[in-house]
């Protein structure tokens, strides 16, 4: 709320002082301004600019206006109040329609229908769709195929696992493998191509993409076929601390028991001996730091550097995945040899990106010693920290395969995590439309593609920018073309451009008037 500088001169003093200067000299007595100024403290000049106000004031209050009512006001005051208001709002706001509806009845006195909403981010929603389907990617995409479900409507989830963009939301009625093939169809038909793709196992995406041919590798995730691991992890966890605890019992149940003064209440009881408790305890903790220990070499063996700085090699990951299985199986749990079993079944699956590494870096290995290879995988795991480019710091002439080195290592890539990353972000809005409007999913992948990311080793780029798209456009400006495209005239869309450039640029000290 805006105050006087002198507090005493209120709006009708103002207006009794103005009006008072206005009368002219014979009417207002020689001397008159400095006794006005005397008596209220003021200066003359601000009594004089009191008059000129006042002149103005009355000055185009009393000039010719268009007959009939005033029209209806069309702006919006942007001022402190109005941001803190509108910060207030939209923290009540969900999303939906009818948080939409509410939202602008309380921010700009708008009454608007439900219809009108909802026809407004349907031709929003198709035109982001349009906006998507012209954009060329450059590089080739690490593809991460996922299913997620609202209600028994299932959707079909495929993000690049190098820039973390989303290339495909799509909702359908099934999820077989004719739904999901002619998915990927499209996506190679927009110019999409695939390094190659991973999955969960779902089997609606393994046959889809054998119905929509797609020339790459179908790799299982990572996180998939290791995960009952870190079940039995836990499980053995609970039970050494559930046997240390037990032990510890029957120690002081003896230390009570021995002692020459019974304590008061009664005395505590243990099923078994101290001997029998401390055996059981040494047993589980031993099993417990067995297995951790197995299952950490072999999920470190499957690393593409290993814990020397050299490239692992397929047969050393998978002799040490061997030997580490015929140990777990060896500790005697049904539960820890079923789940070796198991990863020795799928030891194929989990080499087969350190195979595909090693056959193609084997040329330029070639090119370089083992000390200079051993500083070029040095670099390439602290490059984040660093922030070194491809072949920065090295002589002009191991430019070539430096830069190789990390494309290929780049390159690498087994695990659907980002995809399954993605649905803890979608989950709310899932949650909110209690279904899939065929509108929600464009406007969010375009919501998603052009956003920054604020940490990270993706910080400072948004994901379309991380998947070679070059000059991206910022998100406000995609949004106003997409908004100003449909069902308006040059000038109306010029007057809109215009008017969210003012609200970008809005500042807290002055207040400023747009166009609603």
């Amino acid at each position: 709320m805006a105050y006087y500088r002198i507090s005493e001169l209120d709006l009708s003093t103002r207006i009794a002082l103005g009006l008072e200067m206005l009368r002219p000299i014979p009417e207002r007595e020689w001397g008159r301004a400095t006794e006005l100024a005397e008596q209220y403290d003021i200066s003359r000049t601000l009594l004089y600019k009191l008059r000129d106000q006042a002149e103005e004031a009355l000055y185009k209050a009393f000039l010719p206006q268009p007959p009939g009512p005033a029209p209806a006001a069309e702006t919006v005051l942007i001022d402190r109040d109005f941001i803190r208001r509108s910060v207030t709002v939209l923290s009540l706001s969900k999303g939906s329609v009818r948080d939409i509806q509410l939202s602008l009845d309380l921010l700009f006195g708008l009454s608007r229908s439900v219809g009108y909403i909802s026809e407004t981010l349907q031709e929003v929603g198709v035109a982001a769709a349009d906006y998507h389907d012209s954009l060329r990617l450059p590089l080739p995409m690490l593809g991460e195929l996922d299913e997620t479900f609202q209600g028994r409507q299932p959707c079909l989830t495929v993000v690049d696992g190098r820039s973390f963009m989303v290339l495909n939301l799509t909702a359908a009625e099934r999820r077989d493998g004719t739904t999901w093939g002619v998915t990927l169809l499209d996506l190679q038909e927009r110019g999409v191509q695939f390094h190659d793709l991973v999955s969960d196992g779902a089997q609606g995406i393994q046959a889809g993409v054998e119905k929509a041919e797609v020339a790459v590798p179908l790799r299982p995730d990572l996180f998939h076929l290791t995960r009952d691991a870190h079940t039995i992890m836990r499980r053995l966890e609970r039970a050494a601390y559930k046997a240390m605890e037990t032990a510890e019992r029957a120690r002081r149940a003896k230390r009570e028991r021995q002692a020459p003064q019974r304590r008061p209440g009664r005395p505590l009881q243990v099923d078994v001996s101290v001997a029998e408790a401390t055996e059981a305890e040494e047993g589980a903790m031993d099993t417990y730091d067995a297995g951790y220990w197995l299952w950490r070499e072999a999920r470190r063996a499957l690393e593409p550097i290993n814990e020397r700085g050299q490239l692992t090699t397929t047969q050393a990951a998978r002799e040490t995945v061997e030997a580490a299985m015929e140990l777990l199986q060896e500790l005697g749990r049904e539960d820890l040899t079923e789940f070796a079993q198991d990863m020795l079944d799928s030891l194929d699956d989990l080499v087969a990106p350190l195979t595909w590494s090693e056959e193609c870096v084997a040329p330029w290995r070639q090119e370089v010693d083992a000390e200079t290879e051993a500083l070029i995988l040095w670099a390439w795991q602290h490059r984040h920290a660093l922030d070194l480019e491809p072949g920065a710091g090295f002589p002009e002439a191991q430019q070539p395969v430096v830069q190789a080195f990390w494309e290929l290592l780049a390159l690498f890539h087994r695990s659907s995590s980002l995809a399954e990353s993605l649905h803890s972000w979608l989950r709310p809005y899932l949650h909110i439309h209690r279904g899939m409007p065929q509108w929600l999913f464009p406007l969010l992948t375009l919501l998603w593609n052009h956003h920054t990311f604020q940490r990270g080793k993706r910080a400072g780029k948004s994901p379309l920018e991380l998947a070679g798209v070059e000059d991206v456009p910022a998100l406000a400006e995609v949004l106003t073309q997409l908004v100003n495209t449909r069902g308006q005239t040059e000038p109306e869309a010029l007057k809109d451009a215009e008017t969210r450039t003012q609200l970008e640029s809005l500042c807290y000290s002055e207040p400023t008037r747009v166009a609603a």
